[in-house]
C-alpha cells in the first residue's frame, strides 16, 4: 500500500501539499463554533468600544481592564481562537486567552499598524460550557475587528506509525534487536575513533525555574541513556532515574527551544529505557511528556509553535521536532498521541518542500551547528517510523557537510561569521558529518569527519549516525577551492587546503535565498530573522588572521556592520531590525569563475536597497588574484547628487600609509589602497556592534571592538572605487602598484599581477605583465605570472557562472 502510495507521490504524504498548496490543510478538520463582527463583540465586552476606521467598524480597548468573553457548549478536543486585530505599537500588542480562568502561557500578539489574524489554541478534556476570554497583557489601544473560534480534528491518510514499531520498545532510532550489533561495535577501532559510552551521570539534576529557561540541561540525557543500553550498570541507571525523577515535576517548558532540549532527553531516555524503569516513574513521566506535547499540539494548531508559518526557521525546527519526539514515546499509550505524530509528520514535509535547494542554508554556520541536528533527526524518525521516505529532503540536505566546510577559514579551527554567527566560531559537530556521511554512502564527507574530529564523544549520535564501514577519500583532493551556491547567493574560494591558505567569501542575496524569499512573498510567511541586511558583503582570511572582517551576531542587524556600499550613510531592507523579516530586494551573484587559486565572483546588490535612497545602479567585483591580493570594483550610480560609503571592517590596528591605510593583526597586514575615486574622504574608527540583547548578552571576550575603514565621496550620481587589498607580512615591503586603463577598462597592476575589469559591453585590450596583447570581451580578467608560469582567468560578458 504504502508503496503504491509513494510511487503516485506528488505531495507530501501526510500534509497532502506541494508548493503550490503549502498553507492548506488537508489533514485538518474543522468546525465552527463561532464568528463575531465587532458589534456583536462588543455586547460581550468591558473596557471598549466600537469606532469607524478606514471603511470597517473595530472594537478598540480602551481600558487596561479590558475583558472579552463567550460562552460556548465545547465538546472535548483541540480547539482555536483567532481574532484580527491591529496593535499601534509594541507596547499595545497583545493579548492572554484565559480559559475557564487558567491563563494560557503563549500570548496572542497582532501586527502593528495593519490588521493581520492571529490565533491561540487550547484543549477541552470534558463536554460542557466553558468560558473564554482575551485580556490585556499590555497596554490598551489595540484594535479587533473579528473573533472566531474552532474546533479542530486531524484526519491522517494512514498511520503515522508502523504498527510492528507502535508494538516495540525502543522504536526511535533502534530497535532491540540492533542493540546486540551496537554492543559489538564498540570494539571496532573505528568506532572508537568517533563514540565511547559515557559513564555514570554525576551531575544533580536541576529543579524547575520559574519564570527561567527549562530544558537545556536535559538533553544530554541520552547519551548516558544510550551508555546504559550498550554497557548497563546499576549506577549509570539510577543516576539516570534521578534526573528522569526530576523531570516529572517540570510543570510547563514552552512550546519553543526548551522544550525539544528537554523531550530531547527526557522523551529519548523514556523509549529507550522503558522496560527498566519503575512502572510508578514511567506513569508520572507518560503523564508529564503528554502535558507538553498537548501544549505543543495546541500551540502549533493555532500558528504559534516555533514561530508560526515560519517554515525556515530553526525554532520551528525545534518545536515541531519536539513534538514528534513526545508523541513518538507515547505512541500506543494515549490515543491522543496519534494526532500529534501525524501533525508532525505534517509539519516536517512543509519544511523540507520549503528548504533550499542547493545543498545550502541561510542563516550562518553558527545556525547550521546547532538547528542540522533537528533536521536529520526528523528525517530519520519519519522514514524509521512511518515507513515512507521523507518528500524533497534530500534535494536540500545532500551537500551540507561540504558547503559547512566552506565556512572553515585554513588551518580548519575556525569559520567565518556569516550572518547570526558568533566570533570565533569553531568547526561543524562531527556527528551532523557523519549522518551526510552515512546517509548519502559519501566518501568524502566521510574524510571531512575524520580530518576534522578530535577526542570520541559521549553523544549518542556519535554512534548512531555512524557507518564504521564506509571508506573515507582524502577531502583536500574532492572538494573544490572555490564554490557558489546560487539559491543562497554565497560564493567561497580559498587559494588552496594549505593552512597559509587565503580565504574569500561573498554574500549578495534575498534574505532567506530566493527560493523561500519567493514563497515568503507568496505565501505571507516568515523565518529569515537571522539573516542579516549585508548583501555584496565580502570577508578576507589570510595569513592565518582575519583581514577583512565580519562583526558577527548582533542585535540590531546594520548593513553598517559589514563590508559594503551605504547610500547617504543609510543601509539594506531591514536596517536596523534585530529580527529583519522577508524584504523585496533580490540582490544576486551575477558571475562567479575560479581557476586554482585565483577566483572572481561578481554581484548585483543594488535591489536590497530601499527605493527612496534614489540607488539605481551597485554592481561589484571582487577578484582573488592569488595569496596575496583581492581587488574589489564598485560601480555606483543614484538618481540624484548621493554620498557613497564603501566599508572595510577589522579587528587590528590601521594606520595611514602613503596612498592608503595599513591593517595589522598580529604577523599579518592588510594594505587599503583606494586609486578610485578621486577625493574620497577616508576615515577610521572603531565601534562596538549592538550584541546586547534584553535577555542575552553576545559581546565577544576578545575583539569585541571592531575597527572600519570608511571611504566617503562628495555627494555624486555616478562614483567608482577601485580597491586593491594586498596582503603581506609585518615588515614586508608593498609591491608596486599601478593603476591602468583606458576608456574601455580600469584596473591595476600590482607586481606580476594584472586585475582588469570592463567599463562597458564590448572588447578590450589588455598588456598582460609578460608584455603581449590580451583582446576580450570579459567583464574581469585576472592575469599572472608566477614563478615563470602564466595563467588567464576571465570572467564571461552577459554572467553565465562558471566553474
Amino acid at each position: 500500500m504504502r508503496e503504491l502510495l509513494l510511487a503516485t507521490l506528488v505531495a507530501g504524504l501526510f500534509s497532502g501539499v506541494d508548493v503550490e498548496h503549502l498553507l492548506d490543510t488537508p489533514i485538518l478538520g474543522t468546525e465552527a463554533i463561532f464568528a463575531y463582527d465587532a458589534d456583536e463583540l462588543a455586547a460581550r465586552a468591558e473596557g471598549a468600544v466600537v469606532e469607524e476606521r478606514d471603511g470597517r467598524r473595530v472594537l478598540v480597548t480602551t481600558e487596561r481592564t479590558f475583558r472579552l468573553s463567550f460562552t460556548a457548549d465545547l465538546l472535548p478536543g483541540s480547539h482555536v481562537l483567532s481574532i484580527e486585530a491591529s496593535a499601534p505599537n509594541r507596547g499595545a500588542d497583545s493579548y492572554w486567552l484565559v480559559v475557564d480562568d487558567e491563563q494560557l502561557s503563549t500570548p496572542i500578539a497582532p501586527p502593528i499598524e495593519s490588521f493581520g489574524e492571529r490565533a491561540g489554541g487550547f484543549r477541552i478534556e470534558e463536554a460542557g460550557p466553558h468560558v473564554v476570554s482575551l485580556i490585556l497583557r499590555e497596554a490598551p489601544g489595540s484594535a479587533i475587528s473579528q473573533v472566531s473560534l474552532r474546533r479542530t480534528a486531524l484526519r491522517p491518510p494512514i498511520e503515522p506509525m508502523l504498527p510492528e514499531l507502535a508494538a516495540a520498545r525502543p522504536r526511535m532510532f533502534f530497535t532491540a534487536d540492533e542493540i546486540p550489533v551496537m554492543r559489538e561495535r564498540l570494539q571496532d577501532e573505528r568506532v572508537q575513533r568517533y563514540y565511547h559510552p559515557a559513564g555514570p551521570l554525576t551531575r544533580k539534576p536541576p529543579a524547575f525555574r520559574p519564570g527561567g529557561r527549562n530544558g537545556g540541561a536535559f538533553r544530554s540525557l541520552p547519551g548516558y541513556a544510550l551508555s546504559h543500553v550498550l554497557e548497563p550498570s546499576p549506577e549509570k541507571l539510577e543516576a539516570l532515574i534521578e534526573w528522569l525523577e526530576m523531570a516529572t515535576t517540570y510543570p510547563d517548558i514552552g512550546v519553543d527551544l526548551d522544550a525539544e532540549y528537554f523531550l530531547e532527553g527526557v522523551a529519548l531516555s523514556y523509549d529507550w529505557l522503558y522496560d527498566e524503569l519503575p512502572e510508578d516513574l514511567r506513569a508520572r513521566l507518560r503523564e508529564n511528556i503528554c502535558a507538553h506535547a498537548r501544549r505543543l499540539y495546541d500551540a502549533s494548531l493555532a500558528g504559534y509553535t516555533g514561530g508560526g508559518l515560519s517554515f525556515q526557521q530553526n525554532h520551528y525546527w525545534y518545536a515541531h521536532l519536539a513534538l514528534v519526539l513526545a508523541a513518538a514515546a507515547v505512541y500506543d499509550e494515549v490515543p491522543e498521541a496519534r494526532d500529534w505524530l501525524a501533525w508532525g509528520w505534517d509539519r516536517a514535509e512543509r519544511i523540507f518542500i520549503t528548504f533550499s535547494p542547493d545543498g545550502a542554508f541561510h542563516e550562518g554556520p553558527a545556525y547550521w551547528d546547532f538547528s542540522m541536528p533537528t533536521l536529520y533527526m526528523l528525517v530519520d524518525l519519519y522514514e524509521q517510523l512511518s515507513g515512507t521516505p521523507v518528500p524533497w529532503a534530500d534535494t536540500g540536505l545532500h551537500g551540507q557537510a561540504i558547503f559547512r566546510t566552506h565556512h572553515l577559514y585554513p588551518g580548519l579551527e575556525r569559520s567565518v561569521a556569516l550572518e547570526d554567527s558568533t566570533a570565533g566560531i569553531g568547526r561543524p559537530p562531527i556527528g551532523l558529518l557523519l549522518w551526510e556521511a552515512k546517509r548519502y554512502q559519501d566518501p568524502v564527507v566521510m574524510g571531512i569527519a575524520g580530518a576534522l574530529r578530535r577526542d570520541p564523544a559521549i553523544s549518542a549520535f556519535n554512534l548512531l549516525w555512524l557507518d564504521d564501514t564506509l571508506e573515507a577519500a582524502d577531502p583536500f583532493a574532492e572538494v573544490p577551492l572555490a564554490q557558489y551556491y546560487p539559491d543562497v547567493e554565497t560564493a567561497f574560494a580559498r587559494t588552496s587546503w594549505q593552512d597559509d591558505a587565503t580565504h574569500l567569501a561573498v554574500v549578495s542575496r534575498p534574505l532567506g535565498g530566493h527560493f523561500y524569499a519567493e514563497l515568503c512573498a507568496r505565501y505571507g510567511i516568515g523565518g529569515t530573522g537571522h539573516n542579516h541586511p549585508a548583501q555584496g558583503h565580502f570577508t578576507i582570511f589570510a595569513r592565518g588572521e582575519p583581514l577583512a572582517y565580519d562583526p558577527g551576531y548582533t542585535y540590531e542587524k546594520r548593513t553598517r556592520n559589514h563590508n559594503t556600499i551605504l547610500i547617504d550613510g543609510q543601509g539594506q531592507f531591514g536596517d536596523g531590525e534585530m529580527w529583519p523579516g522577508p524584504k523585496p530586494g533580490r540582490a544576486r551573484v551575477t558571475g562567479f569563475v575560479s581557476d586554482g587559486d585565483v577566483t572572481i565572483v561578481a554581484c548585483d546588490p543594488s535591489s536590497a536597497y530601499p527605493p527612496e535612497l534614489g540607488l539605481q545602479r551597485f554592481e561589484r567585483t571582487v577578484a582573488m588574484a592569488g595569496p596575496d591580493l583581492v581587488v574589489v570594483r564598485d560601480t555606483l550610480a543614484a538618481d540624484a547628487p548621493r554620498k557613497f560609503s564603501w566599508l572595510l571592517h577589522h579587528i587590528g590596528q590601521a594606520e595611514e600609509m602613503t596612498g592608503g591605510w595599513r591593517v595589522t593583526r598580529g604577523e599579518a597586514t592588510l594594505a587599503v589602497v583606494p586609486l578610485q575615486p578621486d577625493g574620497v574622504e577616508v576615515l577610521s574608527s572603531r565601534y562596538l556592534p549592538q550584541y546586547v540583547h534584553p535577555t542575552r548578552d553576545l559581546t565577544p571576550k576578545e575583539d569585541a571592538e571592531i575597527g572600519l575603514l570608511e571611504l566617503t565621496t562628495d555627494p555624486v550620481e555616478e562614483a567608482t572605487f577601485l580597491v586593491p587589498l594586498i596582503i603581506g607580512a609585518l615588515g614586508e615591503p608593498l609591491p608596486e602598484v599601478m593603476p591602468v586603463g583606458d576608456d574601455t577598462f580600469s584596473g591595476v597592476r600590482v607586481g606580476d599581477s594584472l586585475i582588469a575589469f570592463s567599463r562597458k559591453a564590448g572588447e578590450m585590450t589588455l598588456t598582460l605583465p609578460w608584455g603581449e596583447s590580451h583582446h576580450t570581451t570579459a567583464r574581469a580578467v585576472v592575469a599572472v605570472l608566477r614563478d615563470g608560469q602564466r595563467s588567464i582567468v576571465e570572467l564571461p560578458a552577459g554572467g553565465p557562472v562558471a566553474d
